[in-house]
């Protein structure tokens, strides 16, 4: 099947030049700033790798969470850079739900662990088949589990279920962190609001995007600051007889 996103003549999507040229000059200074943290701590970490062993070790490691950082800024960044032109491409096939939650949790686990999160998946004990592109699928997945992470305190709880009914999949993403302000709520899924604790901005903004080329739609809830929240993901269940093409 097809994807179709409305281009104009350029190339670019229907928004306006000017919007995107703000956006883009709001998005510079921002990853300047954010991709200056990871990398000094890397740039940290790699000068005490010359000490004992398990010094070395835990230099090694803070090292590595660092460049994962820095290597999910640039994908949220490029992919953001994509989507504002309408080039994001779809790559549909028959995919099984529980290999891609799994397979988002393994990419987030780095995160989780330095956290020292408890995670809880709860899927039908038979496979759950649609179409979908499991690469961006699971993106959706790993920025949400991310986004749970950071802003739930260490030792917290984040949720993950799923299931089929009828014609719709939906995937739940819950944790017991700080919550989210009601004020913000409208505006969690727009670039740039990356509320109190800095940050692009970015992760939720392609979450929203990429369920949606996908025909599907995401929610959030909340009932505050320290009570936790909650994603809710729909998406159509496409069945394998689907035409699994690609695009834009």
């Amino acid at each position: 099947m097809s994807v179709h996103i409305h281009v104009d003549g350029t190339g670019r999507s229907s928004q306006s030049c000017g919007s995107v040229d703000r956006r883009r000059d709001q998005l510079l200074p921002i990853v300047a700033h954010e991709l200056r943290q990871p990398l000094t701590s890397i740039l940290m970490a790699l000068e005490g790798v010359c000490g004992d062993e398990s010094a070395a070790r835990d230099c090694l490691d803070i090292a590595k969470l660092g460049a994962r950082h820095m290597s999910r800024i640039i994908d949220d960044v490029l992919d953001t850079y994509l989507d504002v032109h309408g080039r994001i491409r779809l790559n549909l096939a028959q995919v099984d739900l529980n290999s891609v939650v799994q397979a988002a949790i393994t990419t987030a686990r780095p995160n989780l662990a330095a956290k020292g999160h408890r995670v809880s998946v709860s899927l039908p004990p038979d496979p759950v088949l649609f179409i979908a592109d499991s690469s961006r699928l699971r993106q959706v997945l790993t920025n949400l589990l991310t986004n749970a992470c950071k802003y739930t305190d260490s030792g917290g709880l984040i949720c993950v279920t799923g299931g089929k009914w009828s014609d719709v999949v939906v995937i739940r993403v819950e944790d017991n962190g700080r919550g989210i302000k009601p004020d913000l709520i409208p505006r969690i899924f727009e670039p740039f609001q990356h509320g109190e604790d800095g940050g692009l901005g970015l992760g939720l903004a392609l979450v929203k995007s990429l369920v949606e080329l996908h025909g599907g739609s995401v929610a959030v809830d909340s009932d505050g600051d320290g009570m936790g929240s909650e994603f809710v993901v729909h998406l159509p269940a496409r069945g394998p007889d689907v035409d699994a093409g690609t695009d834009v």
